[in-house]
């Protein structure tokens, strides 16, 4: 009997193990993939390079640890007033020998995200264990002090959230790779 119960519950955490494994795979859609692992440099220090954008990005959210090439741990929800305390913490500490890491604007963020995913639209290969979580960015809704945006790489969309909800985190440095349109002549 003690053989049984040790087999069903091997069983168990296999079932379990996978079913994690899984949880931030993608679901493919009817497009094609946007953000192919080709288009990345991986780098073994927890941050990779988009040779789209010329962006390196930390592979994991802040509260996560790069070990053994994956992401591991709890991503850390911050008020987006919090977010500059965060990056400023991971500067002191020089993450990846760098130390001009910064919270990316929403068009950077939206850069991430794999459109030929229906759920969990990011490239997990790149970015494992990413949360579908609201990923909290820089940018401040105009006219509306007490909002600015996050993306959800869960469903892939922006949305302007309140300061002080929990959001998740993920630096940038370089660039900025985008910057808003000029405002039309009167």
């Amino acid at each position: 009997m003690h053989s049984h119960w040790r087999s069903v519950l091997l069983s168990c955490t296999t079932l379990l193990c996978a079913s994690v494994a899984n949880a931030d795979a993608c679901k493919p859609g009817p497009r094609p993939l946007s953000t192919p692992t080709e288009r990345f440099t991986l780098n073994t220090n927890g941050s990779v390079l988009d040779k789209q954008t010329g962006l390196t990005w930390m592979r994991c959210a802040l509260g996560q640890k790069w070990v053994a090439g994956s992401c591991t741990g709890t991503a850390t929800r911050y008020a987006w007033h919090d977010t500059d305390w965060a990056k400023d913490a991971i500067n002191l500490d020089s993450y990846a020998g760098y130390t001009d890491w910064r919270v990316p604007l929403v068009p950077e963020l939206a850069s991430i995200v794999e459109l030929g995913c229906l759920d969990h639209r990011i490239n997990a290969t790149v970015f494992p264990g990413t949360p579908s979580d609201p990923f909290w960015s820089t940018t401040e809704k105009p006219k509306s002090a007490d909002y600015a945006y996050t993306l959800d790489f869960g469903a892939g969309g922006a949305t302007a959230q309140l300061k002080t909800k929990p959001g998740a985190l993920r630096l940038v440095r370089g660039g900025p790779w985008w910057s808003p349109p000029a405002a039309p002549k009167p």
